[in-house]
């Protein structure tokens, strides 16, 4: 009996590797094939097939391009918008969200204050949806360029710099850094809106014609702000979300390379529009 148990394992272990050869053929023709046809279905269907495939990273980038091709041949809004959603780690992603600017830009430059103050921000985050209300009467250009970002999806996976326990947060860098931004300034409005717990504000350098893409959730009274910085919206709820995202472990006041940065990455999963009706 002790004989037999030790052939048939023995046997196993010789036919193991001759197995996995064949698995790893399989999946080798498989993806030759996906390549070769080069179709947005045939990736997707071997990416399905083989999550775990080696070839995992170069089908899906694969796929991306394809798929990308497709989608500026359409040229369309929509088809763009589908893209970003569907590849948000895409290295084509930069270029979507500039087409699809162009695409939406004569919208943005017909938006009026009215038009704007019928529209909220949800800012979607791991811990919960902060939702902010415009305040275009106030700070009309700077809220025209919240809504433009959020509807090019620039915000998507952008980046919480600076998160000051129970004072404020700061977001919306591409990159994570505290000079990150869309490639431009806007010119500063001041206005008399306080920054006042769920104020929300236009971050800057010290040059307060620098300010782009990122902006503060106030969590307390910060009068030493208050004609400084262009407050543009208010938080209509969810300021506790911000609240506890200011409590996560961060670089202190002595942080390098940055103060207040979050010791590990935190993200705005995306900034939808939406509309009052």
């Amino acid at each position: 009996m002790g004989i037999n148990k030790s052939r048939t394992g023995l046997a196993f272990r010789c036919l193991l590797p001759a197995l996995l050869l064949g698995i790893f053929a399989c999946e080798e023709r498989a993806y030759n094939h996906a390549r070769d046809q080069g179709t947005p279905e045939a990736l997707e269907q071997f990416l399905k097939k083989y999550p775990d495939s080696r070839h995992q990273g170069e089908a899906r980038g694969q796929w991306a391009f394809v798929a990308f091709r497709k989608t500026a041949a359409k040229n369309t809004v929509a088809a763009y918008e589908d893209y970003l959603r569907d590849f948000p780690d895409s290295s084509l992603r930069i270029l979507a969200v500039k087409n699809l600017t162009i695409l939406l830009e004569p919208e943005f430059k017909t938006l009026a204050a009215e038009q704007m103050s019928k529209m909220k921000g949800l800012v979607k985050t791991e811990a919960g949806v902060i939702v902010l209300r415009l305040e275009p009467e106030k700070a009309p250009e700077s809220c025209r360029n919240f809504i433009k970002l959020a509807r090019t999806h620039f915000y998507d996976r952008s980046f919480f710099t600076m998160i000051v326990p129970g004072v404020l947060v700061q977001a919306g860098s591409p990159n994570g850094d505290l000079a990150g931004g869309p490639g431009y300034f806007l010119k500063p409005e001041p206005n008399d809106l306080p920054n006042v717990p769920g104020a929300v504000g236009m971050a800057h350098g010290a040059h307060p014609e620098t300010a782009g893409s990122q902006f503060y959730i106030c969590l307390q009274n910060l009068p030493e702000r208050n004609g400084k910085f262009t407050v543009f919206a208010m938080v209509e709820s969810g300021l506790e979300t911000a609240r506890d995202l200011s409590y996560l472990e961060n670089t202190g006041p002595r942080g390098n390379p940055s103060p207040y940065r979050p010791l590990k990455p935190l993200l705005i999963q995306t900034v939808e529009i939406v509309r009052i009706e």
